[in-house]
């Protein structure tokens, strides 16, 4: 901690914090002190404008202040560097003839009190260099010199004061400047701000760092701490943060409303070391508005289904607002970013230096915010929803075809679809039917009590439609459907209405209300239990591209009968013929007389079933539109080079360690495909605790629990490789934890060996409680590998046996790693034999056979982002010291007969046997 020092011509002010700390000394903070030399003003601001209490430095003056300073360094809780304490002066220019007075403070410090501390100033007010003043080095103190040549941004935020004349800069482009700023040749601490905004001091001439994120916050603190690395302070690796708790200048890491622990969270990981790679995917979903109709719950819950699903980091940005704000901002942040707006670009360039490379483009009604994505480097998949009417009623159709060009992938629902855009050739075009993203199905009581609601008799047909009745869902058709079905069928009509067609089809619609067999409940929350009311559902839509609507009819047991040439239902219904179990029935565009015959054959046929054969049939349709396969496809699309990974928790009753096992997965800084929890067969409460942590993370997690115990750990690694649909697979045990990066590290070192084959880091090791025990493994695998692993690095995979597996097993967790499923799928096979019987040195086993291939690689990345948990329970503590030497030996053996040895290493491996032999006492 750096505290203010208020000392004024022998006064001392605002001292009662630091005099409470001295008093007592149990307080472990370690602290030093920078001595505030300005005058102090009214405004706060050094200034010589209502002063309040002037600064005079006076040379009588000198000894008193020498003490006072040297009465604080005597506690030993003082930082110092060596066994020199650390004293910063803020503003060394006001100080009149500066060089002498340092020097003559300097020879007090040393007469009175034996102390040589080091002198250095604040960077601040043009004073940089601290040579200039006979100081030792300097700190940076942003705002100052870091808002040197950043623009001011005055004219592209709103602002409401009309008198503010103050300054206002992009954080994100201060961030940029300050990483960019040279190492002086003079020592320097690198300084990084939380945000700034001094103007309830200066009330309408303030300074303001605006856009402030803990995510630029983090990557500034990030750069700053691998600068000191490089560019060490007196040997000493230091940088700081302005401030604590300065609120009335908004710069401030404490906790506050709006973002919480988050700018602490950011500091934790910039000062631990864990520093996001490239590989950490971030995503915008854009969509046009919050209106609710069928895309924007499409991209509402593709953002629930890559949060909860995959762990995907989301913001959404919606061009307008509308009713489904709450609900979106209740799965990810939200902000409406028009694209006619003056900082539209100034925001995307903020947003991407976030992280935020990739973006979905969820309509052709928000393709006006494509040019501005690909103007600032943002990716984009474009999702189209639109037909060529609606495009062309909404003067969107260049828009489109200028999103369509620089767009890496253009997404339609249907093969009809493209070819009504002419996209059908274009080489980005992918065909992605939409999943069904509403759980529907068949329910028997739901469907006699809105019967029974209606008035309708067992024997009385009912025919459905549903949307918002405008001419493109064709309402004015289902009218006329309606009529032509007479007194043979009921009609209901689900959903809200165009207010102008309401009123041009009042007369119509009151004659069909009077008969009692035509029926508008209008918008309704329980769209399910109205489909399971019905017989058959009839799609009256002009165009339609692909309504979810038809998924969620399919996946309640209903035949469907739909218009030709109105979008992509058609082809789906066309494709399901061959299906006992529905069916379904395309009838000419807007010939509403086929219709109404198609609507009483399939409704006869839907009422002949019994209850139990359409429950049935609605199960095996629902199955077939899931929209967790949908959103995967989706994702690949926008983030391409992102491997797909499975996470597989083998688990045998360790409920206790579960949830903080789980909470470890789901705070991955990057997408995982799926989480599996591998029960062995737990007697315990596992499976409730992993249900429960699942759903208060609002994480999906899918739960296998055996019938009996394999016994095994390596029987369970073959199961998990079996259930696991990833590239690759990490078999996270549950008694062990790991850092947030562990995935993202991991998955950036496999990009850098294309042939690898495994992934694995250095762990840290914890005991039954969580205690520490040791901070690394590195020094046990200097013992057989010398300094091989102390740095990241890549190997072939027989020059890793020989090197770091042949005298022992390097590889000492297999949470600490990760595996190209395919791989080790196939070395599991060959040395299932030996599986059945090792207990200890399967893993071993295992890595010999996916290694020892002369095409394939391995990556290791030296941080320790794997946290071993070591108790009495684990099957290395389980296994007596006999068995486990002898499974050694079998391992030393193996190696020798399948890799060129040389004495030297046959020598090592006897000697490994030797110490093994005295360690158990055998």
């Amino acid at each position: 901690m750096n505290d203010y020092r208020f000392w004024f011509n022998q006064k001392r002010l605002l001292d009662g914090p630091l005099e409470m700390l001295l008093a007592n000394p149990q307080i472990d903070l370690p602290f030093c002190l920078m001595w505030a030399n300005e005058n102090w003003s009214r405004r706060w601001d050094g200034s010589e404008d209502d002063i309040l209490i002037a600064q005079h430095y006076r040379d009588t003056d000198d000894n008193a202040l020498v003490d006072c300073f040297a009465r604080h360094m005597h506690d030993p809780r003082y930082i110092r560097i060596g066994d020199r304490p650390l004293l910063m002066v803020y503003r060394p220019g006001t100080i009149p003839n500066a060089r002498q007075a340092f020097a003559r403070w300097r020879e007090l410090f040393r007469e009175r009190h034996g102390i040589n501390p080091i002198f250095i100033m604040g960077q601040a007010f043009g004073d940089e260099d601290p040579h200039s003043f006979g100081v030792e080095g300097a700190i940076e103190f942003p705002p100052h010199k870091v808002v040197s040549d950043c623009r001011l941004i005055n004219e592209n935020v709103q602002i409401l004061d009309e008198d503010f004349r103050g300054q206002i800069y992009d954080y994100a482009d201060i961030v940029e400047n300050a990483l960019r700023q040279p190492s002086p040749s003079f020592p320097l601490i690198r300084t990084a701000a939380p945000s700034w905004d001094n103007d309830a001091r200066r009330q309408g001439n303030g300074l303001v760092m605006h856009g402030s994120t803990p995510e630029l916050y983090e990557k500034w603190l990030n750069g700053l701490v691998n600068s000191a690395q490089k560019h060490r302070f007196f040997g000493e690796s230091i940088v700081c943060v302005n401030a604590w708790n300065e609120w009335a200048e908004g710069a401030y890491l404490e906790p506050d409303v709006h973002f919480g622990s988050a700018y602490l969270n950011a500091t934790a990981r910039a000062c631990t070391g864990f520093k996001s790679s490239s590989n950490k995917v971030r995503l915008l979903l854009i969509g046009h508005d919050a209106f609710p109709a069928g895309a924007q719950k499409l991209l509402l819950e593709t953002g629930r289904t890559f949060r909860r699903s995959f762990g995907v980091d989301i913001r959404f940005v919606l061009l307008e607002g509308g009713a489904m704000m709450e609900d979106y901002r209740a799965v990810a942040p939200v902000e409406i970013l028009s694209p006619t707006s003056s900082d539209v670009m100034a925001r995307l360039n903020t947003l991407r230096a976030e992280g935020f490379e990739c973006a979905i483009l969820n309509s052709a009604a928000s393709s006006a915010i494509a040019p501005a994505l690909h103007n600032n480097a943002i990716t984009y998949t474009f999702l189209i929803h639109e037909l060529p009417h609606l495009l062309q009623s909404r003067d969107l159709r260049k828009a489109m075809r200028d999103a369509c060009e620089t767009a890496q992938s253009i997404v339609v629902p249907a093969h009809s679809s493209a070819t009504r855009l002419g996209l059908e050739k274009h080489p980005h075009t992918t065909i992605l039917p939409q999943g069904l993203y509403d759980l529907t199905t068949f329910n028997g009581s739901s469907r006699e009590a809105l019967r029974s609601q209606l008035g309708l008799n067992a024997q009385d047909l009912l025919v459905i439609g549903v949307g918002y009745a405008d001419m493109r869902k064709g309402f004015d058709l289902f009218l006329q459907l309606w009529r032509k079905l007479a007194e043979k069928a009921h009609c209901v009509w689900v959903g809200a209405i165009d207010p102008v067609l309401q009123d041009g089809l009042r007369t119509e619609m009151g004659h069909a209300r009077a008969s009692g067999t035509f029926h508008m409940p209008g918008r309704v929350h329980n769209v399910a239990d109205w489909l399971s009311a019905s017989d058959v559902f009839t799609l009256t839509s002009r165009e339609d591209p692909y309504p979810s609507v038809v998924l969620e009819a399919l996946a309640s047991g209903l035949p469907c009968t739909s218009f030709a040439d109105n979008g992509g239902i058609p082809e789906l219904l066309k494709s399901l013929q061959n299906d006992p179990t529905t069916f379904n029935m395309v009838v000419p565009f807007a010939d509403v007389r086929a219709m109404s015959l198609a609507a009483l054959e399939l409704a006869e046929w839907s009422k002949a079933r019994g209850q139990n054969t359409r429950q049935a049939a609605a199960r095996k349709l629902g199955k077939s539109f899931l929209f967790r396969p949908y959103a995967q496809q989706l994702l690949r699309l926008a983030a391409p080079k992102i491997p797909s990974i499975s996470v597989v928790v083998p688990s045998y009753n360790y409920a206790r360690y579960l949830e903080a096992r789980l909470v470890s997965i789901f705070t991955q800084t990057f997408p995982v495909l799926e989480i599996i929890v591998l029960d062995d067969a737990s007697e315990d409460n596992s499976i409730e605790v992993a249900m429960g942590t699942a759903a208060e993370w609002g994480r999906d997690v899918r739960i296998i629990k055996g019938r009996r115990s394999s016994g095994s750990v390596f029987a369970q690694w073959q199961k998990a490789l079996q259930q696991a649909q990833g590239e690759w697979v990490w078999i996270a045990e549950a008694d062990d934890l790991c850092d947030p990066h562990f995935l993202e590290k991991l998955v950036h070192a496999v990009h850098q060996c294309p042939n690898a084959v495994m992934a694995f880091c250095d762990s840290r090791s914890i005991d039954e409680t969580g205690a520490p025990l040791s901070a690394s493994y590195q020094p046990y695998c200097v013992e057989a590998a010398g300094n091989l692993l102390e740095h990241d690095g890549q190997f072939s995979g027989r020059d890793f046996l020989q090197t770091c597996l042949s005298e022992r097993n390097l590889v000492l967790n297999v949470s600490g790693a990760i595996f190209q499923r395919t791989a080790m799928q196939a070395a599991l096979r060959t040395c299932k034999k030996d599986l059945k019987t090792l207990k200890v040195a399967g893993d071993w086993r295992a890595y010999l056979e996916l290694l020892d291939s002369p095409d394939v690689g391995v990556v290791y990345v030296s941080d320790a982002m794997n946290i071993h948990r070591r108790h009495q329970s684990s099957s290395t503590h389980t296994l007596n010291p006999t068995a486990h030497f002898e499974e050694i030996n079998f391992m030393h053996e193996l190696f020798a007969k399948r890799l060129p040895f040389s004495q030297e290493r046959l020598e090592k491996q006897a000697l490994y046997r030797h110490k093994i032999f005295q360690h158990f006492g055998l």
